[in-house]
């Protein structure tokens, strides 16, 4: 079976600078893949290649089998696109007439054109207002507008960046249904999405990525990941205040990792065979410090993003 999306030590450099370094993945066809990164990670660098918007340095990258760099006009048909901040509907036009419009943009054909455009007017419940101007749209329904787009050709593998950002709980949980069950499991595309939301990571990708620096940290099913983190135990130590020295006291506890510390929190990793939460208890009271909570932390996406991506902003 070929995949929807493959690279292989797939590089862009800016000068000295290196936006993308060495990215090795494979994403079978029908999977949606959730690709996971803070500003500058190289989340749009990577899409961009893959969209043939940047040409790359060196490495490999195939869509829908085509080569990127030698068959760009036949990735471009393959692929829907959405970045996040779109801005280039008509706001005088309704949803309709914009939709008719890029349809004829995107050369679907003029026979086709009414039925493709009420098709995705209804598949993302916007029929009820396809004849108001696109200027009068909420945020969550100009989002819709521009998955719609996206899938006016009927593409095989779509891009998103983000598309749940700014809607309201009920808008994007709709949005998750329709992505995953009808545009994945019933029509069988491929949608390759960056996301900050961990429940969209956990619970809606096939697959997920975390990239950070231009490398990619993390790649592999959820639950694969999951099981990944939870091999080091993450715990937390809340002090009722701060202790001096904290972290060269809990240095000295057998099976502690990893420590971090700030104020009256510490968080540390611990190697099950050898840690003893008495010997924990022990220190701490002896240096005159005194627990209000002990207990296993986020053993989740979470935690493994963190470290992974090396950045607290992530999280």
């Amino acid at each position: 079976m070929t995949t929807a999306i493959e690279t292989r030590a797939l590089t862009k450099c800016y000068g000295n600078a290196t936006a993308v370094q060495d990215v090795t993945l494979v994403i079978p066809h029908g999977e949606l893949f959730g690709l996971f990164g803070a500003n500058g990670a190289g989340k749009t660098t990577l899409i961009r290649m893959l969209t043939t918007l940047l040409a790359p340095t060196r490495g490999e990258a195939y869509v829908n089998s085509f080569d990127v760099v030698k068959h760009a006009d036949a990735v471009r048909a393959s692929v829907g696109m959405v970045f996040s901040n779109e801005n280039s509907f008509y706001g005088r036009l309704s949803g309709r007439e914009n939709l008719k419009f890029f349809a004829a943009l995107q050369n679907v054909p003029r026979q086709n054109v009414r039925v493709r455009v009420d098709e995705l007017l209804r598949m993302f419940t916007l029929d009820r207002h396809a004849d108001a101007m696109f200027q009068t749209y909420s945020t969550g329904m100009r989002q819709k507008m521009n998955v719609a787009r996206a899938l006016l050709h009927d593409p095989p593998i779509l891009f998103l960046d983000e598309p749940t950002k700014g809607m309201d709980v009920q808008t994007a949980d709709a949005v998750r249904v329709l992505l995953k069950q009808e545009i994945v499991a019933r029509q069988g595309k491929t949608v390759f999405l960056t996301t900050h939301d961990l429940y969209e990571m956990e619970h809606l990708c096939d697959r997920i990525g975390v990239i950070a620096h231009g490398e990619m940290r993390v790649f592999g099913r959820p639950r694969e990941v999951l099981n990944q983190a939870r091999r080091k135990p993450l715990y937390q130590i809340e002090l009722a205040q701060p202790l001096a020295e904290v972290t060269k006291l809990l240095e000295r506890v057998n099976g502690i990792r990893e420590l971090r510390a700030e104020g009256a929190r510490v968080e540390f990793e611990a190697d099950t065979e050898i840690f003893s939460e008495k010997e924990l208890w022990d220190v701490i009271y002896a240096a005159g410090g005194q627990i209000r909570k002990f207990g296993p932390a986020d053993q989740g996406l979470r935690a493994l993003l963190r470290d992974a991506a090396d950045d607290e902003q992530l999280v």
